[in-house]
Protein backbone atom coordinates (compact mmCIF):
# COMPACT_ATOMS: atom_id res chain seq x y z
CA UNK A 1 0.00 0.00 0.00
CA UNK A 2 1.47 3.74 -0.74
CA UNK A 3 -0.69 5.65 0.70
CA UNK A 4 -0.60 6.08 4.43
CA UNK A 5 -4.17 7.39 6.25
CA UNK A 6 -4.18 9.79 8.53
CA UNK A 7 -6.77 7.63 10.49
CA UNK A 8 -6.15 4.79 12.35
CA UNK A 9 -9.66 3.40 11.68
CA UNK A 10 -9.10 4.14 7.94
CA UNK A 11 -5.87 2.21 7.97
CA UNK A 12 -7.59 -0.62 9.54
CA UNK A 13 -10.04 -0.50 7.02
CA UNK A 14 -7.78 -0.62 4.19
CA UNK A 15 -6.09 -3.99 5.36
CA UNK A 16 -8.94 -5.40 5.36
CA UNK A 17 -10.28 -4.41 1.87
CA UNK A 18 -6.59 -5.54 0.51
CA UNK A 19 -6.49 -8.66 1.90
CA UNK A 20 -10.04 -9.32 0.60
CA UNK A 21 -9.11 -8.06 -2.94
CA UNK A 22 -6.51 -11.14 -2.58
CA UNK A 23 -8.77 -13.57 -0.65
CA UNK A 24 -11.76 -13.66 -3.25
CA UNK A 25 -9.47 -14.88 -5.98
CA UNK A 26 -7.86 -17.59 -3.91
CA UNK A 27 -11.04 -19.08 -2.91
CA UNK A 28 -12.35 -19.46 -6.33
CA UNK A 29 -9.38 -21.57 -7.12
CA UNK A 30 -9.78 -24.92 -8.70
CA UNK A 31 -14.08 -24.72 -8.31
CA UNK A 32 -15.64 -25.81 -11.54
CA UNK A 33 -18.41 -24.12 -13.62
CA UNK A 34 -21.11 -27.00 -13.39
CA UNK A 35 -20.31 -26.46 -9.11
CA UNK A 36 -20.29 -22.81 -8.73
CA UNK A 37 -24.00 -23.08 -9.78
CA UNK A 38 -25.46 -25.67 -7.88
CA UNK A 39 -27.84 -24.57 -5.09
CA UNK A 40 -27.40 -27.29 -2.86
CA UNK A 41 -30.69 -28.58 -3.57
CA UNK A 42 -31.89 -25.36 -1.23
CA UNK A 43 -33.00 -21.85 -2.19
CA UNK A 44 -29.41 -20.88 -1.06
CA UNK A 45 -27.33 -18.43 -3.24
CA UNK A 46 -24.93 -20.73 -5.48
CA UNK A 47 -20.99 -19.69 -5.63
CA UNK A 48 -21.09 -17.82 -9.53
CA UNK A 49 -24.07 -14.99 -7.84
CA UNK A 50 -22.20 -14.82 -4.55
CA UNK A 51 -18.97 -14.16 -6.25
CA UNK A 52 -20.70 -11.68 -9.17
CA UNK A 53 -22.57 -9.72 -5.85
CA UNK A 54 -18.96 -9.14 -4.53
CA UNK A 55 -17.79 -8.17 -7.61
CA UNK A 56 -20.55 -5.75 -8.33
CA UNK A 57 -20.15 -4.21 -4.48
CA UNK A 58 -16.27 -3.29 -6.01
CA UNK A 59 -17.67 -1.70 -8.78
CA UNK A 60 -20.87 -0.06 -6.39
CA UNK A 61 -17.88 1.16 -4.26
CA UNK A 62 -15.89 2.49 -7.07
CA UNK A 63 -18.46 4.85 -8.21
CA UNK A 64 -19.41 6.14 -5.32
CA UNK A 65 -15.93 7.64 -5.20
CA UNK A 66 -16.41 8.57 -8.82
CA UNK A 67 -15.03 5.82 -10.45
CA UNK A 68 -17.11 5.25 -13.36
CA UNK A 69 -16.59 1.88 -14.49
CA UNK A 70 -19.20 -0.44 -15.45
CA UNK A 71 -18.66 -4.56 -14.89
CA UNK A 72 -19.28 -7.27 -18.11
CA UNK A 73 -22.23 -8.60 -15.55
CA UNK A 74 -23.39 -5.68 -14.42
CA UNK A 75 -27.02 -6.39 -15.59
CA UNK A 76 -27.46 -9.66 -13.39
CA UNK A 77 -26.89 -7.55 -10.35
CA UNK A 78 -27.25 -3.93 -10.90
CA UNK A 79 -29.34 -2.38 -8.24
CA UNK A 80 -28.65 -4.84 -5.73
CA UNK A 81 -30.56 -7.55 -7.73
CA UNK A 82 -31.29 -10.94 -6.12
CA UNK A 83 -30.71 -14.29 -7.70
CA UNK A 84 -32.71 -14.86 -10.76
CA UNK A 85 -34.05 -18.78 -10.25
CA UNK A 86 -33.57 -20.15 -13.90
CA UNK A 87 -30.35 -18.32 -14.85
CA UNK A 88 -27.51 -19.65 -15.86
CA UNK A 89 -24.96 -17.79 -14.54
CA UNK A 90 -21.22 -16.32 -16.75
CA UNK A 91 -18.83 -18.35 -15.65
CA UNK A 92 -16.11 -17.82 -12.57
CA UNK A 93 -14.02 -16.90 -15.25
CA UNK A 94 -16.19 -13.85 -16.25
CA UNK A 95 -15.97 -12.23 -12.60
CA UNK A 96 -12.46 -13.28 -12.07
CA UNK A 97 -11.71 -10.88 -15.31
CA UNK A 98 -14.09 -8.21 -14.16
CA UNK A 99 -12.34 -8.10 -10.82
CA UNK A 100 -8.95 -8.19 -11.86
CA UNK A 101 -10.21 -5.23 -14.13
CA UNK A 102 -11.31 -3.18 -11.62
CA UNK A 103 -8.29 -3.77 -9.44
CA UNK A 104 -5.84 -2.57 -12.60
CA UNK A 105 -8.40 0.47 -13.00
CA UNK A 106 -7.92 1.69 -9.38
CA UNK A 107 -4.37 1.21 -9.84
CA UNK A 108 -3.62 3.53 -12.08
CA UNK A 109 -5.36 6.11 -10.33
Amino acid sequence: MKTTPTSGRMCGILVLYEMQTDFLLRALDGIAQNDAQKRLDTKANHIAWITGSVVQGRYFLAKSFGIDLLSITDELFANNKGIIDDAVYPPLADFIKDWKTFLQSCRKL
